[in-house]
C-alpha cells in the first residue's frame, strides 16, 4: 500500500466512524496526489512583449472599438465581477506588528527607529499623515477627540490611535473587508473600496435603462456590513436616474482544500475532522461560472483612483469590452461555418491564419496531414471556448504574475499568466526569462463567457487541474503545507483564448497597504 493509499484509508476510516468531510474521496485523492507528485511547473518559453503576444490598440482603432461597447453596453450585456472576500488585514500589518512589538512607545521614539525599521517607518508616516485618510473623521468620532487632541495623543501615545484604527473598541478595521475601508474624501461624501467600485461602473456599466450590474464575492460573516454599505449607497442614489443592481455570492465550502504537515501526512483537527484551507481566488471561478454572466468585467476590489483621476480606466474598459466583442464576432462567424462541416481549402486557411495571427492559436505539425472533417473539428475545438482580453501594464516592480508564452506537456504553446511561484526556481533559464518580462498582470479581464448559440460555458472544463500552487502556512502553532487552486486568472482560465492588450500604468492603483491611500491617485 503506497503513502496515498494509506491517507485515504485513514480518511475512510474517519468517515465510517461518523465524521464529515465536504469533499467527495475522489476529489481529496486528486488533491493529495498533487502534494505527493507536485503540482504543474509552468515551463517559459519567452516573455510576452509588446507585437509578441502583447497587442497596442491604435487610436485610429478607438472609434470602432467604443461603437462596439455602446451596443454591448445599451443592451445589458455587460456584468462587473469583483472578488471582495479579502479581509482588510494585510492593508494594516505594519501596524499591528508595530503595536505587537513594542509595548510602550512614544512618536519620537517611534520616529527614531523608522530610520532603519520599515514597519516602524510605515507606522510613522501612517501617523503624520493620519488628517490625509478618508477614514480620520471617523477615527476623530470614536477617540472623542478634535484635531489637537488627536496630535497630543499621536505624541503621547501613538499605540492608542493606532488601537483605535484596528480593533473593535475603534473603527475595527482589522477584521472588516477591504471592501468596507473608507478610501477616498470628497467634498461632502467618504466612499469605501465598495461604494468606489460602483461609483466608478457608472461610467461604463451603465447603459441606456442606467441599470449597473454589479457582483461581488464576499465572506459570509460581512454579510450584514456589506448590504448595510449598500443599501445606504442605494439611498445616496435614490435621487439619481442609476439603479444599482448588486449581487453577491460567497466563496463555496466546496472549493476548499486539504492540508498537509511537513511529511506530506493528512493533518485532522482535534476533533478528528479533516483540517481543510480556503482554496484560494482560483476558487472563485465557481462563482463566476454560478453568475451566468455575458460579459465579464473583472477588476480587483482594491484597484481604484479617485473620480477626477478614473478618465484612463474608464477609457480603457470601454476599449478591451470593444475589442473582446470585435474578436468575438469573428470567432462566432467562424464557429457558424465550422458547424457546417463543409468548408473549402481556402476557408480552412482563412481560419487558421485568423487564429494564429489573432488568438496566438498555432497547429501542430500534424495539422496539415488531417482529413478535412479531422481539421474542421479541430478548429471548431479550438475556437468553442471562453475568450478573455487580459489588459497589461509595464512592469514597475510590483509582486504578481506576468504574460508569458508557454509549453504544455503535448509541445503546444499558449498564451498564460505565470506568477514566480509556478516555475522551476532552480532552473536558471526560467528565472531569466521570468526576469525578462516587460509587463505585468493588474487583473484587468474582459470575459465571454457565452458560446456562439448564447449558452453559458461550464468553464470548470477550462481549467488546468494540475496547476495551483504549494505554499507553507501555519495554524495553530503547527507548520503545515496548503494548496491553493489553480488561480483565476492563472490556470483557472488556462485553457481559454486568450489575448494580452497593453493598458497604461495610470490604470493599475492597488492599495496593498494603508499608506498606498497617500498616493496622489487616492487623493483629492
Amino acid at each position: 500500500m503506497n503513502h496515498i493509499e494509506q491517507q485515504l484509508k485513514i480518511v475512510k476510516n474517519s468517515l465510517n466512524d461518523g465524521k464529515t468531510s465536504p469533499l467527495p474521496l475522489q476529489l481529496i485523492e486528486q488533491q493529495f496526489s498533487l502534494f505527493i507528485n507536485g503540482v504543474k511547473i509552468q515551463k517559459l518559453v519567452r516573455p510576452c512583449l509588446v507585437n509578441d503576444g502583447i497587442v497596442q490598440i491604435k487610436e485610429n482603432e478607438y472609434s470602432g472599438l467604443l461603437s462596439e461597447f455602446d451596443l454591448a453596453v445599451n443592451t445589458g450585456r455587460l456584468l462587473k465581477f469583483v472578488p471582495a472576500s479579502g479581509a482588510a488585514s494585510r492593508m494594516f500589518q505594519n501596524l499591528q506588528s508595530v503595536l505587537n512589538r513594542f509595548q510602550n512607545l512614544s512618536f519620537t521614539d517611534l520616529k527614531i527607529k523608522s530610520e532603519f525599521d520599515k514597519e516602524c517607518k510605515s507606522a510613522c508616516d501612517f501617523l503624520i499623515n493620519i488628517s490625509r485618510f478618508a477614514f480620520y473623521d471617523d477615527l476623530k468620532m470614536v477617540l472623542h477627540a478634535d484635531d489637537i487632541q488627536i496630535q497630543k495623543l499621536i505624541s503621547e501615545s501613538p499605540r492608542e490611535v493606532i488601537k483605535a484604527v484596528l480593533f473593535e473598541d475603534g473603527l475595527n478595521y482589522s477584521s472588516k473587508p477591504k471592501g468596507a475601508i473608507k478610501f477616498h474624501r470628497y467634498n461632502n461624501d467618504c466612499r469605501t473600496a465598495f461604494e468606489e467600485q460602483i461609483y466608478e461602473s457608472i461610467n461604463y456599466i451603465a447603459g441606456k435603462d442606467k441599470n449597473i450590474k454589479i457582483h461581488f464575492t464576499i465572506s459570509e460573516e460581512h454579510t450584514e456590513l456589506f448590504n448595510y454599505i449598500i443599501d445606504e449607497l442605494r439611498s445616496k442614489l435614490s435621487k439619481t436616474e442609476f439603479k444599482i443592481d448588486v449581487t453577491f455570492s460567497y466563496q463555496k465550502k466546496s472549493t476548499d482544500t486539504i492540508a498537509v504537515d511537513q511529511n506530506n501526512n493528512l493533518l485532522f483537527d482535534k476533533d478528528g475532522n479533516l483540517v481543510l484551507r480556503p482554496g484560494g481566488h482560483g476558487a472563485l471561478l465557481e462563482n463566476l461560472n454560478q453568475i451566468k454572466a455575458d460579459l465579464a468585467i473583472i477588476k480587483n476590489i482594491d484597484n481604484l483612483s479617485v473620480e477626477s483621476l478614473s478618465a484612463d480606466t474608464i477609457r480603457y474598459k470601454k476599449l478591451l469590452t470593444g475589442f473582446l466583442i470585435k474578436i468575438q464576432k469573428i470567432v462566432f462567424h467562424f464557429l457558424y461555418q465550422l458547424e457546417k462541416e463543409r468548408l473549402s481549402k481556402e476557408e480552412v486557411d482563412e481560419i487558421v491564419l485568423f487564429a494564429k495571427n489573432n488568438l496566438n492559436i498555432t497547429q501542430s505539425e500534424k495539422f496539415d496531414g488531417l482529413s478535412s472533417p479531422q481539421k474542421v473539428e479541430t478548429l471548431y475545438r479550438q475556437l468553442n471556448r471562453p475568450i478573455r482580453i487580459c489588459g497589461m501594464v509595464k512592469n514597475e516592480g510590483e509582486p504578481g504574475g506576468s504574460p508569458f508564452w508557454v509549453k504544455s506537456d503535448d509541445g503546444s504553446i499558449s498564451l498564460q499568466i505565470v506568477e514566480r511561484a509556478q516555475i522551476d526556481v532552480n532552473d536558471e533559464n526560467q528565472q531569466k526569462i521570468f526576469m525578462q518580462s516587460t509587463h505585468f498582470n493588474p487583473v484587468d479581464l474582459i470575459c465571454s463567457v457565452r458560446d456562439y448559440k448564447g449558452n453559458n460555458f461550464d468553464l470548470h472544463n477550462f481549467v488546468d487541474h494540475q496547476s495551483g500552487i504549494i505554499s507553507k502556512k501555519s495554524k495553530d502553532g503547527v507548520e503545515l503545507k496548503a494548496l491553493e487552486l489553480p488561480g483565476l486568472w492563472n490556470g483557472g482560465m488556462a485553457h481559454w483564448i486568450t489575448i494580452f492588450v497593453e493598458v497604461p500604468i495610470s490604470t493599475f492603483n492597488p492599495v496593498k497597504e494603508v499608506n498606498d491611500l497617500l498616493r496622489e491617485t487616492h487623493q483629492n
